[in-house]
């Protein structure tokens, strides 16, 4: 049975809490404890979901898990992943990890140090629709990528750059479906848009593929695509419905993809690791980093 905590339960967190919660019915896992820097809100959501331990303090809870789920505000993910490391337990941690490459690697040298699993919260990965779209691409030669990723932040998350929120996913993306690192940012804008950002991007990886990039945080539609040219079709994905449309010179397909819920599929994948020790994953803290590295580059450009 695997002791897990998650820390940070506001929305993402309380998401965290409720897939595992579920999941318990399925697998050996319990979930122990919750710790939020509010004790009233780690209190409310113990109860609701009937968690035997909630807390203020994460070190305290640390006692009692073998795992944590670090989903904290972004500028606290690297110091509370780092408190949890270096006590010996494994971690999932939320997306971007850090809010520089340099956090990154040293989260990376503490859990190679203490033979743990750090694991960065990569969602997108665990998508049906996106997956879906990777197995085609491997019989295809692909020209070129693009992402869209636009909808209205809520107004406490517009104090981060949106490339730390958003933006990260569609950069892990463009290493994922490639199966390559980036080489180059050939153009970048940023800039204020109303309340917020909007991002513009357009990364190469080191086979040469251009992967377009366009975030916002004032659509007050929510889009969610990935298009993919290659030598024979134009195929797009809607990671929200998992639909994908393949269109060819005079032919049009339509694939609905059954879907599992990515939260469970990924914290399936986090407890599979754990339970078997494992030190060769993906994702990983080194795409972590070179995720981070990308969007440092993006932003001293703009």
């Amino acid at each position: 049975m695997i002791r897990i905590g998650v820390i940070g339960v506001g929305r993402w967190g309380k998401n965290h809490v409720r897939a595992l919660k579920e999941l318990e019915q399925e697998v050996d896992v319990e979930l122990k404890a919750v710790c939020d820097v509010r004790e009233d809100v780690a209190k409310s959501v113990s109860k609701e979901f009937g968690v035997p331990i909630a807390s203020s303090s994460c070190r305290e809870i640390l006692t009692y898990i073998d795992a944590a789920i670090v989903a904290t505000s972004i500028d606290a993910l690297s110091h509370v992943a780092r408190m949890v490391l270096e006590q010996g337990k494994h971690a999932l941690i939320e997306k971007p990890v850090a809010t520089t490459s340099k956090e990154a690697l040293e989260l990376l040298e503490i859990a190679n140090r203490n033979k743990v699993v750090a694991m960065p919260g990569m969602i997108m990965r665990f998508n049906d629709g996106v997956n879906k779209l990777k197995e085609l691409l491997k019989d295809s030669k692909l020209v070129y990528l693009s992402f869209r990723r636009l909808s209205r932040r809520p107004s406490y998350m517009t104090k981060y750059p949106l490339l730390l929120d958003l933006g990260i996913h569609d950069i892990d993306l463009c290493r994922y479906l490639t199966e390559d690192d980036v080489e180059e940012v050939l153009t970048a804008y940023r800039a204020r848009v109303a309340d917020d950002e909007v991002v513009v991007t357009v990364v190469k990886t080191e086979n040469g593929i251009p992967c377009h990039i366009h975030i916002d945080g004032v659509s007050p539609y929510k889009v969610r695509e990935v298009d993919a040219v290659t030598s024979e079709a134009f195929i797009r994905v809607d990671t929200n419905t998992n639909r994908l449309i393949i269109l060819k010179p005079g032919a049009e397909k339509v694939i609905e993809v059954k879907s599992l819920e990515p939260l469970k599929q990924e914290l399936l994948w986090f407890i599979e690791l754990v339970k078997h020790g494992s030190t060769d994953y993906k994702p990983n803290l080194v795409d972590a980093v070179k995720n981070l590295i990308v969007i440092e580059t993006i932003m001293s450009r703009t």
